[in-house]
């Protein structure tokens, strides 16, 4: 349970030669079934083997286990594709407020605006609470609808709103920050974030972006949110953003550990 415990909290699902053999033995010994499949999942996703992606819907929608959810929402996102999110929905209807923070904490991390559909149905349900507010302002961030920065917005007018910013975008496509989804754009916006963090002896401020890269090519990045940039970091850095140079990317696609999704 150790590994998985360290999952929750990582910006990644481990290193890509890890088959987690162990770990599954030891669910295996003390009987945590969905522990067991989970880990098996992200061993077989790391292979490019993504078949078994109804295993894990089904995980989301049976599971109890928060720190399951926790992991198993993040690797959805991780791995679905645009015609997986519609296998969602009736998981969040009744899903209970700390899944539902999940769920909407990382779905940026999806980088498919098909996902806002889904958050604005969790918006109708959650409108009047703290977390509506949440939801609202994630679905502006996302569409870059600057108004959620000082006011929660309601979903008929978030979702006019997203329609404005579909006309000129390719749904079957991927996106991160309203362009294309592409490594060399994430790692020239890391190495301008390190410089800006070495330049003021100060702490990284992105996690989205060391974890995005870590799992798009299966090699963690040497640095997240709130490590401290000095030269040694600072030149790590720089050599990875290399390594992933050299790795063959196109742009508005998504991978999950070298595979492409």
């Amino acid at each position: 349970m150790e590994f998985l415990n360290k999952l929750i909290g990582d910006i990644w699902f481990g290193n890509v030669n890890d088959g987690m053999d162990n770990e599954i033995e030891a669910c295996v010994k003390i009987g945590n079934k969905e522990g067991e499949l989970l880990l098996k999942l992200i061993k077989e996703f790391k292979q490019g083997e993504f078949s078994q992606k109804a295993k894990l819907i089904h995980l989301l929608e049976t599971s109890e286990n928060e720190d399951i959810l926790n992991i198993a929402i993040r690797l959805f996102f991780s791995v679905a594709s645009q015609d997986d999110f519609s296998k969602i929905s009736n998981i969040l209807i009744d899903a209970e407020q700390k899944i539902v923070d999940i769920f909407v904490s990382f779905s940026e991390e999806s980088l498919s605006y098909n996902i806002i559909p889904y958050l604005l149905g969790l918006l109708s349900i959650w409108e009047d609470t703290e977390l509506g507010e949440d939801i609202s302002f994630k679905i502006g961030s996302i569409i870059g609808y600057n108004k959620v920065m000082y006011e929660s917005c309601l979903e008929d007018e978030l979702g006019k709103e997203f329609v404005k910013f579909c006309e000129d975008k390719d749904l079957s496509k991927y996106y991160y920050d309203g362009e294309l989804a592409f490594a060399g754009n994430l790692s020239k916006e890391l190495i301008e974030e390190t410089m800006i963090a070495r330049s003021s002896n100060s702490e990284l401020k992105d996690e989205t972006i060391p974890s995005l890269l870590s799992i798009w090519s299966g090699i963690k990045c040497p640095a997240d949110y709130y490590t401290a940039v000095d030269d040694k970091v600072a030149n790590e850095i720089i050599a990875y953003v290399k390594q992933i140079a050299s790795m063959n990317w196109d742009k508005g696609c998504k991978y999950f550990y070298g595979h492409k999704i």
